[in-house]
């Protein structure tokens, strides 16, 4: 960058952004006035407080932290080039209102950063599905002349004690998951088509998990389990006061394939049952439905949280609600599949987790990367899934509506009029 302004022989002006910067010297202020040095061009530039001036053409480097200064910013014009450091942290949000900074002709965006998590906007909108007019390049230790020999036995070993994180923090691949995730990349990954891998039969009554939405940002979602295997996923926009037209749709797909619909009664879901009543009593018919009530109280709150354990701490003791049961009973149930599916190890039929690989591979991507977002949290010393305003703040991750419908699906057990978490047994 030092270099270039330096050639360029016209006046530019460059931005140099990071998401958290609470002084300048928390910048990129600091790398370039290194480089002005080593490159013997002091004389070049004025190295001023809050920001360099190329003294020939009058070339700028300007420098913000995007948490505090988005609106600023949003106002700067004539950006020729954007250096965005530690882009992994930047929302989808946030880029929206920055890109149009560089709206110049000539003008260049640079997006320099470790992948974190495969979640993470920059790797899934810039990496995973590279935009026209974009040049993605991964550097990696291995171009670099200058490590000892100390840190090259370092990664030897962390190649050969850690695969996944050796492949993480030296060969820039994004994490699946992090450890306080409530499921695991690897875990959802062994869940493909299970039941024919384990050679298992599994039974049950056939159901539609709902995740309702009406208006905004919120999609609806749903997931079908149909004879214990997940066959299906989908989501889509809603408009303003759809929510009667989305009930009719789930009623139809409930009644095609004789399924129940348990659908979350969160916000707007709270109608969903009287809109599929209406559809029964038109069409004759009966569909039958249940609440899923995830802000409500845990079942069996006198027994284990852990079946297999007695010693654990009650259901009631663990978790804040029913949403942070269901949660967890599925990832355990993703967990046991998993170690049956690669180490051999037993597994009843009721614990296993299943995922038809007719759902296709673009569909499952998008429902595993939403199961394996959310982690715990706690209130009241009790184990809760991280708000989804948390979510969106942190991550810009917005929902994650197709999860919620196959956790809707997946804990759901009727029996006459009485609803228990069943395969907790």
């Amino acid at each position: 960058m030092v270099r270039l302004v330096d050639h360029a022989g016209v006046k530019m002006r460059v931005l140099c952004i990071r998401r958290f910067q609470n002084r300048i010297q928390e910048s990129v202020y600091t790398e370039l006035k290194w480089a002005i040095n080593h490159l013997g061009l002091a004389g070049a530039y004025d190295v001023q407080k809050t920001m360099i001036i190329h003294r020939a053409t009058g070339s700028e480097f300007i420098f913000y932290g995007i948490e505090r200064n988005l609106e600023d910013i949003k106002g700067t014009s004539d950006i020729d080039i954007l250096w965005v450091e530690e882009a992994e942290k930047l929302t989808e949000e946030q880029w929206l209102v920055i890109a149009p900074t560089i709206r110049k002709e000539d003008s260049l965006a640079i997006l320099l950063f470790n992948p974190k998590l495969v979640t993470d906007y920059v790797w899934r909108n810039f990496v995973v599905n590279v935009p026209s007019h974009c040049v993605v390049r991964r550097i990696n230790y291995t171009e670099n002349p200058f490590l000892s020999q100390k840190a090259l036995r370092d990664i030897a070993q962390m190649m050969e004690r850690d695969p996944e994180m050796f492949e993480h923090i030296y060969g820039g691949v994004p994490l699946g998951d992090s450890e306080l995730s409530i499921f695991k990349r690897r875990w959802l990954d062994a869940c493909v088509d299970a039941h024919k891998t384990l050679k298992i039969a599994l039974t049950g009554r056939n159901v539609i998990g709902f995740d309702p939405a009406d208006d905004g940002e919120d999609k609806c979602a749903t997931a079908e389990k149909i004879e214990g295997v997940f066959t299906d996923a989908e989501d889509w926009a809603s408009g303003k006061d759809e929510l009667v037209q989305n009930a009719k749709r789930v009623w139809a797909k409930a009644k095609n394939i004789g399924a129940l619909v348990s659908y979350d009664t969160i916000g707007v879901g709270a109608f969903v049952g009287g809109y599929i009543d209406e559809q029964n009593d038109v069409n004759t018919s009966k569909v039958k439905h249940y609440a899923f009530h995830a802000g409500g109280a845990v079942m069996d709150a006198d027994k284990p949280s852990d079946p297999f354990n007695k010693n654990s701490p009650l259901n009631k003791d663990e978790y804040l609600n029913l949403k942070a049961q269901s949660w967890a009973n599925t990832a355990r149930r993703a967990m046991l599949t998993f170690s049956a599916v690669t180490r051999g190890q037993p597994i009843r039929p009721e614990d296993v987790l299943s995922f038809s690989s007719a759902i296709g591979k673009e569909k499952l991507d998008a429902l595993f990367t939403e199961l394996c977002v959310p982690w715990w949290v706690e209130t009241e010393g009790k184990k809760r899934v991280v708000p989804k305003v948390k979510l969106k703040k942190d991550l810009g991750v917005k929902s994650h509506n197709l999860a919620d419908a196959v956790i809707a699906a997946d804990n759901v057990h009727i029996t006459g009029s009485t609803f228990t978490l069943e395969n907790l047994r």
